[in-house]
């Protein structure tokens, strides 16, 4: 399935997950979290950027962002996990799943950009190197 990719910043361990679909189904989510899960980061070394700054719209429905909210997280939490929502019903979603999560795994930002996200995780977009 395509409609993402992850790069990579090798030098101060970030993880950038962008969505290229305008439309976020629940098949679409359920690859980036498998993606997610296979990759090696057990420890807790990377910080993450979720970017959907792309996205319009979604066909999740508010059940399934807390059900995805109660599942282990695909990278471990310890260093920052920023969240991009641009459009106001994403950034809503991405609230949710903040709050639902936080309470069980730990903390997520959302941001409305991402150079909001960047300045959180201090890095710059020319940082990320590797295409995983």
């Amino acid at each position: 399935m395509t409609g993402y990719h992850i790069d990579l910043d090798p030098v101060h361990k970030v993880l950038r997950l962008t969505v290229t679909e305008e439309i976020v189904t629940s098949e679409l989510a359920e690859d980036i979290y498998q993606r997610l899960n296979r990759i090696p980061a057990r420890d807790g070394l990377y910080a993450c950027i979720y970017d959907l700054s792309s996205v319009k719209d979604t066909t999740i429905t508010v059940e399934q962002v807390r059900a995805y909210a109660r599942r282990q997280p695909s990278i471990p939490l310890g260093r920052p996990h920023v969240i991009v929502g641009e459009q106001a019903m994403v950034y809503g979603l991405a609230r949710l799943f903040e709050t639902c999560r936080e309470h069980i795994y730990g903390h997520f930002e959302v941001v409305h950009t991402l150079e909001e996200a960047y300045k959180i995780c201090q890095v710059c977009p020319e940082d990320f190197k590797w295409r995983l």
